[in-house]
């Protein structure tokens, strides 16, 4: 490993601005008891939407379901408000900057947020591992 202690480090400037960021939605509904039947499995959804606000300014909102049959739904959703830096070369696309970008960015805030909310008495918390989250969208576009 190299050792970085004693250089400088020149900051790499990014092409947009991410602030602020914001959740939306932190919903438990409880539709009944704990059950211990291990043949219910817990069904998981996830969407995102990037929407342009101005020329310059994207609003990018990553959503988490999680859905147990006869106990609970829980909804996780995070917003992330872009400043693109009006010097962004002119071959760059935005979308693919603010999905693969701004997405990756927002779902370590969703695992920490959907594993507080399910922590709570009769659930068992979710806990998702770490995950690729461009590859898991690019597989659901497909």
């Amino acid at each position: 490993m190299k050792n970085m202690q004693n250089q400088e480090l020149t900051p790499v400037s990014s092409y947009f601005n991410l602030r602020p960021v914001v959740f939306d939605v932190l919903s438990f509904e409880r539709h009944g008891f704990r059950n211990e039947n291990k043949e219910i499995k817990t069904e998981f959804g996830l969407s995102y939407g990037i929407k342009k606000l101005t020329d310059t300014n994207y609003c990018v909102t990553l959503r988490a379901t999680a859905t147990r049959k006869e106990e609970y739904t829980a909804t996780v959703q995070i917003s992330g408000y872009c400043d693109f830096d009006t010097a962004l070369p002119e071959e760059a696309d935005t979308q693919t900057l603010l999905k693969e970008n701004v997405l990756a960015i927002l779902f370590p805030y969703i695992r920490s947020q959907m594993t507080l909310l399910t922590a709570q008495p009769e659930v068992e918390p979710i806990v998702w591992p770490v995950m690729n989250i461009l590859e898991m969208l690019k597989k659901a576009d497909e």
